[in-house]
């Protein structure tokens, strides 16, 4: 392992940040209770009221999430519990694999189970946070967990582009490197760019699982919102349907970067605007049919959902370059 590189950090910082992480870790234990003893509100909370601002802070830095993630949290806790090593990069590689497949499975798993069984749900999110302690105390820091297997990194990557607003660096209080490309944490705006390497020169970018999955995010938003929550026999639609869009979406987009010769830095912040658009268009509407709410609260979301979306997109591609340092609000 690298020799530890140490950072200074502003201990005002410092605090708020503990204060988040002890706060959000409380919280899991607590929202497994409730999915447990009153899954119908808890299901509500999380799906249409909590899950849909995390979006929102991605725009602004995803270190607001990555952060005070409890998984995060759990996965440093692993190291204290075996001895860890170095990610090899071939394993990092499969792991990240993983978590994109993870991503394409649990998400529309919550059509026909995760949306109305909320003690499965609770059975999951213990899973996986066991999960995020084994690998840590496996694999250095949070490399194995946080930056390769977790089912949302790719997402904080494509909204960590160009962030709004410069965060002072949320855990790490010094480097040791864990993560040699594409850290989030170390260098938030070149991750992505780190890990393309060449490839985002050219449409070489998009034969890569990262860049497949950029692609196709934008149709797999719509598709998942082609579909009802139903039972369990209806897994076959649901995946073939999200999986069909996915593939129209990357088609569609990996044509568009063909003909106008598109590098990955333009492309991406198009994608990422388009996505966060077609999220909250979606999102709106949903939110007022589950909790009952006055539909001007659909118009609300949408109003600042593609807002943020819009301004993000536009500022990424005429302010802020892909790879260079965001200037702040």
């Amino acid at each position: 392992m690298a020799s530890a590189r140490v950072l200074i950090r502003d201990p005002r910082a410092v605090l708020a940040w503990s204060i988040g992480r002890s706060a959000a870790l409380l919280a899991v234990p607590i929202l497994v209770t409730w999915l447990v003893f009153d899954p119908t509100r808890a299901l509500k909370f999380l799906w249409y009221i909590a899950i849909p601002i995390l979006p929102a802070t991605f725009f602004v830095s995803t270190k607001l999430w990555r952060g005070i993630c409890p998984l995060a949290t759990l996965n440093e806790f692993g190291n204290r519990l075996g001895t860890p090593r170095t990610l090899p990069p071939k394993t990092g590689l499969w792991l990240a694999v993983t978590g994109l497949v993870l991503f394409h499975v649990l998400v529309p798993a919550r059509r026909f189970l995760f949306n109305q069984n909320g003690p499965a749900l609770g059975l999951v999110v213990v899973a996986v946070g066991a999960l995020a302690v084994v690998l840590g105390s496996r694999f250095s820091v949070r490399s194995g967990f946080c930056n390769s297997l977790c089912p949302v990194l790719p997402v904080e990557l494509l909204y960590g582009q160009a962030p709004l607003a410069r965060l002072d660096r949320a855990r790490c209080t010094s480097c040791t490197v864990c993560t040699p490309r594409g850290c989030l944490d170390l260098a938030e705006t070149k991750a992505l760019a780190q890990m393309f390497g060449a490839a985002r020169r050219s449409a070489g970018w998009l034969a890569t699982p990262y860049g497949a999955f950029f692609a196709g995010l934008p149709g797999f938003i719509v598709g998942y919102n082609q579909l009802a929550d139903g039972p369990l026999g209806t897994v076959a639609t649901v995946y073939g349907t999200t999986l069909g869009f996915s593939v129209a979406s990357y088609l569609a987009i990996g044509l568009l970067v063909v003909v106008l010769r598109l590098k990955s830095e333009p492309a991406l912040a198009l994608v990422a605007g388009l996505a966060g658009a077609i999220y909250y268009w979606y999102a709106g509407p949903a939110t007022v049919t589950q909790l009952g709410v006055s539909p001007w609260v659909a118009v609300a979301i949408r109003v600042i959902g593609i807002g943020l979306a819009g301004w993000w997109s536009a500022r990424t591609l005429l302010f802020a370059p892909i790879g260079q340092p965001s200037r702040g609000l």
